[in-house]
């Protein structure tokens, strides 16, 4: 599931569809803009492929967020990320833990 827009550190980010033809002008699927705080995603019929994009951006901003900004520049690094975050959120079972 993707959301339309999302809080990180009381700045509040946008998801956006990127246009299919920007998408394939700028050679990616997703991309965010810090500035701006928000993040496109190219809105593909594979839903999986649509998901993976959000949580590389999503990857991106947490990092650029944090105390540790240059691990956003490791490609690789917010590739894996990003990919065990997604098969997490795919697989994540049962209820939330209730305070007692």
């Amino acid at each position: 599931m993707i959301p339309g827009s999302f809080k990180l550190i009381n700045r509040e980010y946008k998801v956006v569809e990127l246009p299919k033809s920007l998408a394939e002008d700028l050679r990616r699927h997703g991309d965010i803009c810090r500035d701006d705080a928000v993040i496109r995603v190219e809105m593909v019929d594979n839903m999986d492929m649509r998901e993976s994009t959000f949580y590389h951006e999503l990857v991106h901003a947490l990092l650029e967020s944090s105390s540790k900004p240059r691990l956003s520049k490791k490609e690789s690094f917010v590739d894996s990320l990003a990919a065990v975050l997604h098969q997490y959120m795919q697989t994540k079972k049962g209820k939330l833990l209730k305070d007692k």
